[in-house]
């Protein structure tokens, strides 16, 4: 799934670049665009919420499963020492690249050099670097890699008195589901006119959170899952029987934000209030049911399994984080300036062929290296622990849940 991400992230910086959509604010591009085609593509913004819900998801479930099952919690110094070798060292050495390459004009002094390495441009104006637009999302996510084990940590608080794991479900649930609103508020807030076009205030972590909110509850409907199916929901349940209606589910969100009902369904302007919080609660939808199929214990959609472990997917999947760090560059270096109108097809399969070899050099020689530190250092063991489950009442689970199952 994370490969499908990084490729429509890319696909729709191509789109942008090479002026398939109208585009006021990049000189050249106020008349461009494609009709229906280009609709289709300016809403594969869709694709980035997938990595938040994805994050809160994979991150926030073994907490999940010790609220819920009382299994141990895991620990705070390996996981930041994990998260951090994870994705510090391919990003710093693409910082390093474009500063060198692309930036040089744009340096006036250390702190232009420093910002970025601590991925704090996107909390001051105009401190973008080229080449490293995208990478706005990975500060905001860096943000709340801090902030998990202090999230889970509270809603254990909330949950731990509740006298079955259902009511700790419930408990979490419930608390997760109030961010929401939060979020949609501040996406409401910086559409406000006064703001103007593309405030940075709309990268900061309050406008996001709820991406990551909705996969911590897959998370924790996940989890408990996985302890029994009593413990879950029966619209969770019912995903059982029917996976493919959520990606169907996630499909119509999609098709509705292309149709744009308060905005120009073929310009890639900044949104006006209306069409904003929209495309916010349609990217929160679609997120929310891509994601859910993927996170049933016990069952696979045969569909599903064909799309998203294929080898090509699983190769994606595994360098998805260099196609998403390297593919800007790639379009810089190509096409010379990141908006200027030109061939489509040709830019995209540049930057697609580019991309991936960025990424798979990044990936062998940059990020599995640095992974293996944990254990080097001594920060974090090669892998985390394996936790073996045993249903609470095994007597009421279907069989294929009263095998304990482990779960790293």
């Amino acid at each position: 799934m994370r490969g499908l991400a990084a490729l429509g992230v890319l696909v729709l910086h191509v789109a942008f670049s090479a002026g398939q959509m109208r585009w006021n604010e990049a000189p050249g591009l106020e008349e461009t665009g494609n009709g229906v085609f280009s609709v289709l593509l300016n809403q594969l913004q869709v694709s980035l919420p997938i990595f938040f819900t994805l994050s809160g998801m994979l991150l926030y479930r073994p907490f999940a499963l010790a609220t819920i099952a009382g299994t141990p919690t895991p620990r705070v110094k390996p996981y930041l020492w994990r998260r951090a070798l994870r994705c510090l060292p391919a990003y710093w050495v693409l910082i390093a690249v474009v500063l060198v390459t692309l930036n040089r004009d744009n340096i006036h002094g250390v702190w232009d050099v420093v910002r970025p390495f601590l991925l704090l441009q996107i909390y001051q104006e105009n401190a973008w670097v080229l080449g490293g637009e995208q990478t706005w999302s990975l500060a905001t996510e860096i943000a709340f890699y801090f902030a998990l084990p202090v999230i889970a940590w509270i809603l254990h608080k909330i949950a731990r008195r509740a006298a079955t794991p259902a009511a700790r479900v419930r408990r979490i649930l419930i608390s997760l589901s109030l961010i929401i609103p939060i979020s949609i508020a501040w996406t409401a807030w910086t559409h406000l006119p006064s703001f103007g076009a593309w405030p940075i205030e709309g990268n900061w972590p309050p406008g996001w959170i709820d991406f990551i909110a909705t996969g911590m509850m897959l998370a924790t409907l996940s989890a408990a899952a996985q302890v029994s199916m009593d413990h879950v929901p029966g619209a969770y349940r019912a995903a059982y029987r029917w996976p493919l209606l959520c990606w169907a589910g996630a499909l119509v969100a999609y098709l509705i934000a292309c149709v744009s009902p308060f905005g120009d369904p073929a310009s890639a302007n900044y949104p006006g209030l209306g069409q904003g919080v929209l495309e916010h609660v349609m990217y929160l939808i679609f997120g929310f049911l891509a994601v859910t199929p993927l996170t049933l214990p016990h069952l696979r959609s045969r569909f599903i399994e064909a799309v998203v472990t294929n080898k090509v997917m699983l190769f994606l999947g595994r360098i998805s984080y260099g196609v998403y760090l390297w593919h800007i560059a790639i379009i810089y270096f190509w096409h010379g300036n990141l908006f200027r109108a030109g061939n489509f097809g040709v830019l995209l399969l540049v930057t697609l062929v580019g991309s991936v070899a960025c990424a798979t050099v990044s990936f062998y020689l940059i990020e599995k290296p640095a992974m293996k530190l944990r254990e080097r250092l001594g920060k974090a063991p090669k892998e985390p622990s394996v936790v073996t489950l045993v249903p609470e009442t095994p007597a009421a689970a279907a069989p294929e849940e009263q095998v304990p199952a482990p779960v790293r």
